[in-house]
Formats: structure tokens, sequence, C-alpha cells
């Protein structure tokens, strides 16, 4: 991939990720369940991460040729100031992916040094647990789930590295039986929706794309999504909400720099009237053939949006509808001899040498 194709990608990326994530962002709004909403973003997340695979493996649709009525000597000028922007782009880029990058893993490391520390529960609180909520709740694939004390500042919160762990405040683990059971079903809903796979697949988009402020604005509205998921089987069927709220609010003031990283129960106070709000207005919902209809859609809007390519490389060859192959992915097809066009379809009018001995030739 050259400078050229590589700035291509980079702004067509860019393009196409946030009209996909526009689109999302209207279609989850018409969702009521929000386990649908949580499932719409989850499917969100894996289109983009497509989308980018297959603007690096695969051609590129070339719709339209802008550049036709340029002379050589305007093409030229084009090409060496594409070359220049794409070396810039590719340097800023690559500097936000690294920052970015290194910020999450000095998270993750730190996260995990903590948690290490956090003392894990006796037999008679894992007793309250097996009473609390259901013995289906408390193993994750067949594994039981390991429960810690946090500091009481940080709130109850889960984990997930390679072993699933709900951390819990003392004062919950020793307290109230039915803020217990809610506190469980809320930590306990998180680990058995795979929320921590999904908030690893969110940071590697968002560190991929930390340039686009709609990726972020997702990041957001998904992670309130699976909250909702959370929230609903916490209150579940009861009258219970007054006193789930309360809980909330109790740790909502214990946001801290590892927030980020793990899932914890009230982030900010901003976020949790969002939530409770939501709480004292739900109502039941079918998610059922609208959860599918809705990924669907999402899926459908990907496809047709990965298809557009700004036409900003001067020298795409106007006779091919799509772009050769690129190099690395046509190498693997001809391993397997499959026929693929990894070449340019000839057009003088495009050399690059010969354009620069014209635009180089003395005026008559």
């Amino acid at each position: 991939m050259n400078s050229l194709q590589l700035l291509q990608f980079i702004l067509s990326f860019a393009v196409q990720a946030t009209l996909i994530t526009l689109a999302t962002c209207a279609i989850e709004r018409r969702c009521e369940s929000a386990r649908t909403k949580a499932q719409v973003w989850t499917c969100y997340y894996l289109c983009i991460l497509a989308v980018f695979a297959a603007g690096l493996l695969l051609p590129k649709a070339n719709l339209a040729s802008p550049w036709l009525r340029l002379s050589g000597r305007e093409i030229l000028r084009a090409v060496t100031f594409q070359e220049t922007a794409a070396a810039f782009l590719l340097a800023t880029w690559f500097t936000g992916l690294f920052v970015f990058a290194v910020r999450w893993l000095i998270a993750f490391a730190l996260v995990h040094r903590f948690l290490r520390r956090c003392p894990r529960v006796g037999e008679s609180e894992k007793l309250r647990f097996h009473n609390a909520v259901s013995a289906k709740l408390l193993k994750l694939e067949g594994r039981d789930i390991e429960f810690r004390i946090s500091p009481e500042v940080f709130g109850p919160f889960c984990y997930q590295f390679h072993t699933p762990v709900v951390f819990l405040p003392q004062s919950v683990v020793i307290g109230d039986p039915e803020e217990l059971k809610q506190v469980l079903q809320h930590e306990l809903t998180h680990l058995q929706t795979r929320h921590p796979l999904q908030l690893f697949v969110q940071r590697i988009v968002q560190t991929l794309l930390w340039f686009i402020p709609t990726v972020w604005m997702a990041g957001r509205r998904a992670s309130l999504a699976r909250e909702f998921v959370c929230d609903d089987a916490a209150v579940g069927r009861s009258a219970s909400t007054v006193s789930y709220l309360k809980t909330l609010l109790r740790f909502a003031q214990g946001q801290n720099e590892y927030s980020r990283t793990i899932l914890t129960m009230a982030r900010s106070t901003s976020e949790l009237k969002v939530r409770a709000q939501r709480l004292a207005t739900r109502r039941s919902s079918n998610k059922g053939r609208r959860s599918v209809w809705a990924q669907c859609f999402v899926v459908l809007i990907s496809l047709g949006v990965s298809q557009l390519w700004l036409p900003t490389n001067p020298l795409d060859s106007p006779k091919a509808y799509y772009s050769p192959w690129p190099t690395w992915s046509a190498a693997v097809l001809h391993t397997f001899d499959i026929s693929a066009r990894d070449f340019d379809k000839f057009d003088a009018r495009l050399q690059v040498h010969d354009l620069m001995h014209e635009t180089s030739a003395p005026e008559l």
C-alpha cells in the first residue's frame, strides 16, 4: 500500500466509521429493550472492525474519477501534495494510536496489580451469596466466579481477564440482604452477558479510531446500554427501584482512574440521572425479532457504507470499477492458485514517470 492508497484508506475509513456510528445511534434509539440496545452496540463494534479489515485486505470500489479533467502537471502536483499529507496523517495517527495503547496497557497493569491485593471473601460470606441469588448465576462456563473485598470508595465492580471476579465492599457483603441481592444481580449479569469482552472490543475500536468524536460518543451510549441491562436484572419485576437507586447513589461518587478499565456499578452522577429516569419510566418490551432486525440493519448499513470510498487517489485507473487487490491478500490467494488482479490496469496518462518527464520538459 503506497502513500496515496494509505491516505485514501484513512480518509475513507473515517467517513465510513462516522456514517456507521450515526446510523447505529439512530437504530439504537428506536429500540426499547435494554438487551437489544446492548446487542446492537456489540454488532456495531464487530462491524467497524470488519470494515477496517476489509479496507486493508480487499479491493476498493472505484465509482468516480474526478481527476480525468486535470492536466499532467496538475496531477503531478496533486500527487506530491497527497504524499506529504499522507506522511503527516500517518505519523499523527500512529502517535495517537501509540499514546492510547500505552494508556490502556498502563491502566490494565495498575488495575491487575491492585486487584490482586484485594482479599477473597470467606466461606460464610459465600453462603450469603448462595442464599441471595441463584446458583446458576454464580458460575460462568462451568467455573465458579471468584469474589473479593474491594475498598469502600470504589464500590462494587466486576472484572475478567482469565478468571471472572466480582469485587464487593465490606458494607455490601455484611449489610442489608436486599442490597446484597441487587448488587450481586447487577455484577453477575455483567459477567453472564459477556460485558467485559464487549468492553475490550470497544477499547480496541476507540484506540484505532481515537480521532473520530462520534466513536467516543458511541462508547458512552454502549456503556450506558450495558448498565441498562444490569439495572433491569437487579430490579427485576419487584418494587425495589427506590432502594436500588439509593445503592447506586451511595457509590456514584467513587469514580476513579480504574473506572475506564473495569465495569463499575455507578460511574458518575450524570449517568445515574439517566439510569434513574429510565428505571422510573421503564416498561416491559419484547426484544425477540426486533433485536434480530436491528442487528441486521447495522450489518446491511455497514456493508453498503464499506463500498463508499473517497476518490482521492489521482492515479486510480478509470478503466476498472475496483482497485487491485492489496499485495498481502493477493499473495495469499495466489498461494492457493486463486486468480486475483493485484495490478492496476494500464493507463498511459497516469504513469508517474511520464508525467514527471512531461512536466520537466521545456515549453516551446
